[in-house]
């Protein structure tokens, strides 16, 4: 284990930043943080999210600026990176969607700029909460829900992508990681197989609690072979 030690620069405020990612070459990171304006919480009908953007200067990150597609009246969070840092996938409640919270992703432009937000469809999303995404190397989307049949609150899916932009069949990744409470924020090495994910089950030290996992079971996101079968009747063949 290794000390925890706060990163330095302007990425910390008096209220809330989480799920950040960095950039393979470590220098740009995006990351969730409340609508805040010179430290002093922004308000609609309650606090929503936003999405920010900060670069690794002299060991500190600086130059945060929110992105154009936040708004004030709804919340985006959760961003992640496509395996070619093309793509930001991300979560947001924002009006086009589907449900409650739905999945998204915008293009990345070699200049820095944004394309239009796209919602990932019904094949994703649902009437109630799709949140916290994470690819993978091997262009696999991982993502909680609680509005699929699952085993209780938010569960974590895994559904394969494919370059046409279709996706396969959405899998619950099931027991001991997937529980009766709320199971998020999934992320998992390919190579060590080790991964960690959030959850508020039973036996935490508090409310929600993060928990390390090795993989044992590779979880099968696309379909390997086809099957063809012949169903003959045996009283009329």
């Amino acid at each position: 284990k290794r000390n925890i030690t706060r990163i330095k620069g302007d990425v910390k405020s008096k209220l809330n930043e989480s799920t950040a990612v960095v950039t393979k070459d470590g220098q740009t990171m995006y990351f969730t943080r409340n609508n805040i304006l010179n430290n002093k919480r922004g308000y609609d009908q309650d606090t929503k999210l936003k999405i920010y953007r900060a670069y690794l200067k002299d060991g500190k990150w600086t130059d945060v600026e929110e992105l154009p597609f936040n708004g004030d009246s709804f919340s985006t969070a959760h961003p992640v990176l496509s395996k070619d840092e093309k793509l930001l996938y991300f979560a947001s409640d924002r009006p086009g969607g589907y449900g409650n919270s739905d999945l998204w992703r915008i293009a990345i432009h070699d200049n820095g700029t944004f394309g239009g937000p796209e919602n990932l469809g019904p094949a994703i999303n649902t009437e109630a909460r799709e949140t916290f995404p994470f690819i993978t190397d091997a262009d696999e989307l991982y993502f909680s829900s609680d509005g699929r049949i699952g085993l209780g609150g938010l569960d974590i899916y895994g559904v394969k992508t494919y370059a046409d932009g279709s996706y396969g069949e959405v899998q619950n990744i099931g027991a001991p990681v997937n529980s009766k409470a709320d199971d998020f924020a999934y992320y998992i090495d390919p190579l060590t197989k080790q991964g960690f994910f959030s959850s508020n089950r039973e036996g935490g030290q508090g409310n929600d609690d993060i928990y390390r996992f090795v993989e044992t079971r590779a979880l099968q996101l696309e379909c390997l072979q086809d099957l063809i079968v012949k169903v003959i009747d045996s009283k009329t063949s």
